[in-house]
């Protein structure tokens, strides 16, 4: 019996290591390596990215306990493509979307134009325990002074929102009913940066060069993500996670909060003109409830597309300056176009029909 248990704990570390299971993901035409592509779950949850050599390491049994069932790799880039858990290939590969390039433009005249816009498509969804509680997607002109963008001084980027939807569903059960805690809430939360997060939190990140054109991010001497520059040295790409847990915790009055938050920010053109051409951003935490220890697993996820460039001050007939979170305004289905643009995780959108499209008050 005593050899027997010795060779149960030699063969345990085993055991465990036969549930860890790597991949690799690459592109379908070149197969070089892509790194950063975004791992979620069917739900569109986050859980994961691919490293440095395009590789993802998951663990086979936890992604099971946590109630996973299929696992999607995705990027604003490329497009998505979904596998059981159990069924995941070795290699992944990626098929890039069509390129919506934007046209570089050239000011003959700059005193004759005051703003240039950005068209964005933004959309995000809040899950609670891994169910999709809330949707909402919309069309935004984001009109930007010009001739300030260099100078340091404090300059406002208006919202033109044509359009948008929102939907929410009628109620939560009671054993699962979250305390709301707006600060951590960034549902539809859709706005412009106006420099890149290296460039705007000096003091708190810092960027050194590890090969070529990637640098490591750090966040007080640690790890904490990656960028990548362009040919002009600037970042075209951030990626940087944060993790709040155990003694780290946040106490926000009498509730005490653990998350984890992702945020990716990806760069084009250069000058005055410089600009996102997309960002990420997902806000995860575990918040008490009314009930004597319950928690909810609370996530929020948003995505900004930049569709467009105009170099002009031409606003909408029909606008609003930002989105209600309850109501929806449209009067075309413009997401059809833009769901092909950008595809949408088909069980989100699965999961619309179990949830309410708030009242179109356009």
């Amino acid at each position: 019996m005593i050899n027997f248990i010795k060779s149960i704990v030699l063969l345990f570390p085993l055991l465990l290591s036969g549930q860890n299971v790597t991949v690799k993901i690459v592109g379908d035409l070149d197969k070089k390596p892509l790194m950063g592509i975004q791992i979620l779950s069917e739900t569109g949850s986050f859980i994961s990215e691919s490293n440095s050599n395009g590789g993802f390491d998951y663990n086979l049994a936890l992604l099971k306990d946590e109630g996973v069932k299929n696992v999607v790799f995705y990027d604003s880039n490329y497009l998505p493509v979904e596998y059981k858990i159990d069924e995941i290939p070795s290699i992944i590969y990626l098929k890039k979307i069509k390129s919506y390039e934007l046209e570089s433009v050239l000011v003959t005249n700059p005193h004759s134009k005051k703003y240039f816009i950005l068209k964005g498509y933004c959309r995000s969804w809040k899950l609670v325990n891994n169910k999709l509680v809330k949707y909402g997607d919309g069309l935004i002109d984001y009109r930007i002074p010009y001739s300030k963008r260099d100078e340091n001084v404090e300059y406002n980027i208006k919202n033109y929102v044509s359009a948008y939807r929102t939907f929410m569903i009628d109620s939560i059960k009671p054993k699962s009913r979250i305390v709301s805690i707006s600060i951590h809430d960034r549902f539809l939360d859709c706005y412009l940066p106006k420099s890149d997060i290296l460039k705007s939190a000096p003091h708190y990140y810092k960027s050194v060069k590890e090969k070529d054109s990637l640098y490591v991010v750090l966040h007080e001497g640690e790890k904490t993500g990656y960028a990548i520059y362009d040919k002009n040295d600037l970042p075209a790409e951030i990626n940087v996670s944060e993790s709040f847990e155990k003694e780290e915790e946040i106490k926000l009055l009498i509730w005490k909060i653990s998350g984890k938050f992702k945020n990716i920010e990806k760069w084009t053109g250069e000058g005055n003109t410089r600009h996102p051409s997309y960002l990420f951003s997902s806000k995860k935490i575990m918040v008490k409830t009314k009930f004597e220890g319950k928690f909810n697993n609370v996530e929020t996820v948003t995505e900004l597309f930049i569709d467009d460039f105009v170099y002009n001050d031409e606003k909408p007939l029909v606008y609003k300056s930002y989105i209600d979170k309850d109501r929806s305004f449209y009067n075309s289905n413009y997401w059809d176009e833009q769901l092909v643009k950008h595809p949408l995780l088909s069980e989100i959108k699965a999961q619309l029909t179990n949830v309410n499209e708030n009242k179109n008050n356009y």
